[in-house]
């Protein structure tokens, strides 16, 4: 007979589009595996990752299943996850831990249900059609209130016949998919404390991109809870990179300059300029190979296509927006699914709400941008700002960073 307490510390991970790549495919899944043994043992003692013939097979303790099921469906790179039984790869084992797995997941279920085998080692006696009509017939016996229903069934046995092992599911969870972060490189984020640059920080992860970020504070006209607003939003981003870089930017001093000496009209695009010649600054420093930021195309006055080309020519970085094209109810759904949401909206202000013409200009020309920066010395400006920073080096695990010297 097959243990009934058997694997229950077992989870099979199947990869997203990482299977489709190359010859360079081999590093993604070394990336990938790589990330998700760092996120899971950053809280969970005795795991072991096992990649396997396009699979990762993790083992954890019985008690850490479902937060190992959570890390995992939160890794990108990974398409779908599933609780599993390991069998030998006979017949009989599959047929009896099929019956025992059943009666647990479906006891007291109504509805139908359908048996999707695939036979990946060629030598097993029967074809996985028939492997599937086998182990529907005993299924069938034993819950006779079930009827089968291979398109569109409530409930689904998964088998999957290897060449040692067969592996056998009853619950399939959706992944993050996209690619391994880090596979495509360094990336700055432009953070606040508003909905938008969270959800396009983790878009930005799950297209690869490993982040460090940077928030601009104002103080005293913006206080230290809108900091630690920050750094708890930073705090969700880090645990699918093993940790983050998160700058600290005073900025103070460049909004009273800017609010002295230039026309009210250009104080919110003259503050992205300063901000983002600060996060290239930053950028460089480590090897960046572009910047991101949450901006929305015609959200807000300073995101129509004139203004954010005034703002894009001060750096010869890339500039990647994820939510550019999204509409607000899109980009809070995503918020909602990484828990950012209820921390993007708790009531403290950030540094670009402070000093807000009635009338900001909605289609900038840079030349005019130019003139009003000429009344300011900005390489002085920049370089204070940079001088005053603080980093915080936020682990993988949800907890406030330890501040160090900028």
């Amino acid at each position: 007979m097959v243990d009934a307490h058997a694997d229950r510390d077992l989870i099979l991970a199947r990869l997203g589009e990482v299977w489709l790549k190359g010859r360079n495919r081999q590093s993604f899944l070394n990336r990938l595996e790589r990330n998700l043994r760092a996120a899971l043992k950053a809280e969970l003692r005795g795991v072991r990752v096992e990649p396997s013939y396009g699979r990762i097979f993790i083992r954890v303790a019985a008690e850490d299943l479902h937060r190992a099921l959570e890390i995992c469906v939160d890794t990108p790179g990974l398409s779908s996850v599933s609780p599993a039984r390991r069998v030998p790869s006979t017949v009989e084992a599959i047929r009896e831990a099929a019956l025992e797995l059943t009666a647990e997941a479906w006891a007291g279920v109504e509805g139908t249900f359908s048996v999707k085998a695939r036979r990946r080692l060629k030598a097993f006696p029967l074809t996985s059609p028939e492997l599937g009509r086998v182990i529907g017939e005993a299924i069938g016996e034993r819950f006779r209130h079930l009827s089968v229903d291979l398109k569109r069934s409530d409930h689904q046995l998964g088998i999957e016949v290897d060449d040692r092992y067969t592996h056998i599911w009853t619950r399939t969870l959706k992944g993050s998919g996209g690619l391994p972060v880090g596979s495509a490189g360094r990336v700055t984020l432009l953070l606040s404390g508003g909905i938008d640059s969270p959800v396009a920080g983790y878009l930005a992860q799950k297209r690869g991109c490993e982040l460090d970020a940077v928030y601009f504070h104002s103080p005293p006209f913006i206080g230290e809870p809108s900091k630690d607003k920050v750094i708890q939003l930073a705090n969700r981003l880090a645990p699918r990179q093993g940790g983050m870089r998160l700058y600290i930017i005073y900025f103070t001093e460049i909004q009273k300059a800017i609010r002295a000496a230039c026309d009210p009209r250009f104080t919110v695009l003259l503050y992205r300029r300063f901000m983002y010649r600060l996060a290239a600054e930053i950028a460089e420093g480590r090897k960046a190979l572009a910047l991101c930021t949450g901006e929305n195309l015609g959200q807000v006055a300073s995101q129509t296509l004139e203004n954010l080309t005034a703002v894009d020519r001060l750096t010869p970085l890339l500039t990647l927006r994820p939510v550019l094209a999204f509409d607000k109810e899109e980009i809070i759904e995503v918020a909602r699914r990484i828990d950012t949401f209820d921390i993007s909206t708790l009531p403290f202000d950030d540094c670009c709400t402070l000093f807000i013409p009635d009338n900001p200009i909605i289609h900038a020309q840079i030349k005019a941008l130019e003139i009003e920066e000429a009344k300011l010395d900005v390489p002085a400006l920049v370089q204070e700002a940079l001088v005053k920073s603080e980093m915080l080096k936020l682990s993988g695990l949800p907890i406030i960073g330890e501040a160090v010297e900028g």
